[in-house]
């Protein structure tokens, strides 16, 4: 809509050479005085050249200076206009606002629910072929947690506080609902090892978690303490051994020595069996029993020089300490169900090897008393296996924690099953 409005000289000139207009035509520029009633001239001249326009059903009589005299009918169609266009504007900026919020709540709650729906149990335990006492596997299992968006994985971290160390467990593998992890054995003494254990979210290949956590576990608890003395270390056991671990390393020696003494009963050698028949007593007892005794230079002659670690199976030997430990976990604030449920089989495995053992003890009395009499070698051999391995008493093809079934083995896999670390969503 043209306007009749004065230019600065420059344009004057530009508009006269490009339209063609008489140099001599004169445009008046008005504006508002002070108070927005009078109108003042900024120029003087002669009157505005008409100028055709297309504002049809608008009088060409009319002044079309809205600032000399404005026309109500525009100014109120102007103003409709100018509220429309406020109006419009207004409503894609609430409408900007709220799609922008919506899209970040909702990217909060896919992340949120994603974290929160999961849940998880780490389970460690020895490798099968490793009789040694050493928690070397673990497994990871984690239910009703979402798929990660495409290009991403979920790996395994354990991270060590203490030397500040993190080790690759890979990538999780989604089977159905759930997600499960098992390590390959390579790590010895995984319950040492770890502080922490992290489920992080991936992109590509990482050296260190670097992505979302999405689940956590620390054993950073009262009673983990109490399960780590039975089943890594105590300072006041030779080498620092767990109690767990000792009572399947003296099991395991007990049997040997049985074993050895049925090889030699054929020989009839009285020497060598009072020998071996004081070597396992040491075995049983440790230094302080009441019947350990330091192998003579005769037996050293036979070559029966075993005689154990000297802190024993029985009276205030390894499994009582492992007795007592597990019921120090279980009196801290923190225990848990699964510690407690276990540690019930545990006791009941024990108790059983403290039944066989005492039970060779008083055969083994009989037999450094009598060497001739080989009539308990049979039933030493038997109870020196059940204690280490367990006897399959109902005949399902399994040992079981149970009276009368479990031995060493299956105490130090409820043992660890006392380890087992919860994992809950990260905050």
């Amino acid at each position: 809509m043209p306007f009749v409005v004065s230019a600065a000289p420059a344009m004057l000139d530009h508009q006269n050479t490009d339209t063609g207009i008489a140099a001599d035509t004169q445009f008046i520029e008005r504006a508002w005085s002070n108070n927005g009633s009078a109108a003042i001239d900024h120029m003087a001249g002669p009157a505005r050249s008409t100028i055709q326009h297309s504002l049809h059903g608008f009088s060409d009589n009319g002044p079309m200076s809205l600032v000399g005299n404005p026309c109500p009918t525009l100014m109120r169609r102007f103003g409709r206009i100018q509220k429309q266009r406020t109006i419009l504007i207004a409503s894609l900026v609430v409408l900007l606002v709220i799609a922008t919020s919506a899209l970040g709540i909702s990217l909060s709650r896919q992340n949120s629910i994603t974290a929160a729906g999961g849940n998880g149990q780490v389970i460690f335990f020895t490798n099968q072929g490793d009789s040694g006492g050493q928690t070397n596997e673990l497994r990871i299992s984690i239910q009703n947690l979402a798929a990660p968006p495409a290009g991403y994985q979920y790996e395994a971290w354990i991270i060590n506080e203490r030397t500040e160390s993190i080790t690759d467990l890979g990538k999780l593998t989604e089977k159905g609902q759930s997600w499960s992890l098992t390590s390959s054995g390579a790590i010895s003494d995984l319950l040492d090892l770890y502080d922490k254990l992290e489920i992080t979210q991936e992109q590509g290949t990482v050296q260190a978690p670097a992505g979302q956590v999405i689940l956590s576990g620390s054993r950073h608890m009262q009673a983990f303490s109490h399960i780590l003395h039975m089943l890594v270390t105590f300072p006041e056991t030779p080498g620092k051994i767990g109690f767990l671990t000792g009572v399947l390393e003296q099991t395991q020696l007990l049997n040997i020595q049985a074993a050895v003494l049925q090889s030699i009963s054929a020989s009839r050698n009285t020497t060598s069996i009072g020998c071996v028949a004081q070597s396992m007593l040491d075995i049983i007892e440790g230094t302080h029993g009441p019947h350990y005794q330091s192998l003579a230079r005769t037996c050293i002659q036979q070559n029966i020089t075993v005689t154990g670690d000297g802190f024993g199976l029985l009276n205030k030997g390894y499994i009582a300490g492992a007795e007592e430990h597990a019921s120090l976990a279980l009196s801290q604030p923190d225990a848990t169900t699964i510690m407690r449920q276990h540690a019930d089989l545990m006791d009941l495995s024990l108790t059983n090897i403290s039944q066989w053992v005492a039970t060779i003890q008083q055969d083994l009395l009989n037999l450094r008393a009598h060497p001739g009499d080989l009539t308990s070698l049979s039933q030493i051999a038997t109870l020196a296996d059940n204690a280490l391995h367990g006897v399959d008493t109902n005949g399902d093809g399994q040992i079981d924690p149970v009276v009368g079934e479990a031995g060493a083995i299956t105490a130090f896999q409820q043992g660890e099953l006392m380890a087992t670390l919860t994992l809950t969503p990260a905050a």
